[in-house]
């Protein structure tokens, strides 16, 4: 599975950095037990991650402060989808998710820190739409935010219906 680059194009201080890392990866987990971290901050012009980013970080100065999301996507390699913490990261515990589309437009859409691993994830895959989480974003106050439902155990199971109705 592929490591999947994370801008800061804000000074991002490193507490921050490592936050998203450790709820990006929460997230996953809550979702897919023990998945392994595929989120790799770009600490230099020109780098492609090909290894997880882990707490504790050493402390960067990134080299795309104040580019836009574009600028930072022209530099992907072979990559389509990635991250980039922003100055309202830094406020509401956000990243924004890009991808890259073949002609070279980007689209974006803003998901809480807890959701961005597993949202890249489900991307690379084909099990989710970048088109769709933009709607759930834009539905829900413009951020998409995951809704973990609390598993139900010990509980009877609903009664099966046996037949055509």
């Amino acid at each position: 599975m592929p490591v999947f680059p994370v801008y800061c194009i804000a000074n991002v201080s490193v507490p921050v950095v490592e936050n998203f890392l450790a709820d990006a990866l929460a997230g996953s987990n809550k979702l897919v037990p023990k998945t392994p971290p595929r989120l790799g901050i770009v600490t230099a012009d020109g780098e492609i991650p090909t290894v997880a980013s882990e707490p504790p970080l050493r402390p960067f100065t990134s080299p795309f402060v104040r580019q836009s999301v574009e600028e930072v996507s022209r530099q992907l390699g072979g990559a389509t989808y990635f991250a980039v913490l922003d100055e309202q990261s830094t406020e509401d515990k956000t990243a924004v998710l890009g991808r890259r589309n073949p002609d070279g437009s980007v689209e974006t859409v803003r998901v809480a820190f807890d959701a961005a691993q597993s949202l890249l994830t489900s991307l690379d895959v084909g099990t989710l739409g970048f088109y769709e989480i933009q709607h759930i974003a834009a539905s829900s106050g413009g951020v998409y935010r995951p809704k973990y439902e609390a598993s139900k155990k010990g509980g009877p199971a609903p009664r099966k219906k046996l037949g055509g109705d």
